[in-house]
């Protein structure tokens, strides 16, 4: 690429939603992201979203408003619906600091949202999967899976197993309901 044009960098442990005609990246394990819990140059650097125009074949990145990003940037789970992209869990980048909180980001306003603060009733963790669904006329975020710290809260119908270092593997599966958070009707 010729000079002057926006280049992304090293990126892993990120999702790559598409809306419309674009992707957009955010978080994720890069070279210049502290790995602490929380420090104004890691609210800054995710304060920033990336987006690759499909049309043009060009990255741009933004910065975003609204809420703070969250702080789980690395394996979070991720899903889209209509211009509102959902974020849920992740880790942080010290070892064993996962989230629970969902959030969403609006694609046109470049604005954040958090919907469901941290609870203990949800196991915080990474690296699973996360849909949007319809159900019934409903529309619903289903997550499943994933890793994280040990649960404040077992639920007997799923499987917790330690997978070393403190860690633990799941198979939790947690339903929100779309239509109960006004939050998200940007």
């Amino acid at each position: 690429m010729s000079k002057g044009i926006y280049q992304l960098g090293g990126i892993s442990g990120h999702s790559a939603p598409v809306v419309g005609e674009s992707v957009f990246l955010w978080g994720g394990d890069r070279p210049n992201l502290p790995l602490v819990h929380d420090s104004p140059q890691k609210r800054k650097l995710l304060s920033t979203i990336d987006r690759l125009e499909f049309r043009t074949g060009l990255w741009s990145s933004h910065v975003t408003r609204g809420t703070s990003p969250p702080l789980g940037a690395i394996g979070y789970f991720c899903t889209t619906r209509n211009n509102d992209i959902f974020f849920f869990g992740g880790k942080c980048g010290d070892e064993m600091c996962f989230h629970n909180d969902v959030n969403s980001f609006n694609s046109l306003t470049y604005e954040w949202s958090n919907i469901i603060p941290t609870s203990d009733a949800v196991m915080k963790r990474a690296f699973g999967g996360m849909v949007c669904m319809e159900s019934m006329g409903t529309e619903y975020l289903f997550m499943i899976g994933g890793n994280g710290s040990t649960p404040t809260t077992y639920q007997s119908q799923y499987q917790y197993i330690h997978i070393g270092r403190g860690r633990i593997r799941t198979n939790e599966q947690n339903l929100l309901n779309l239509s109960t958070i006004g939050a998200c009707k940007h």
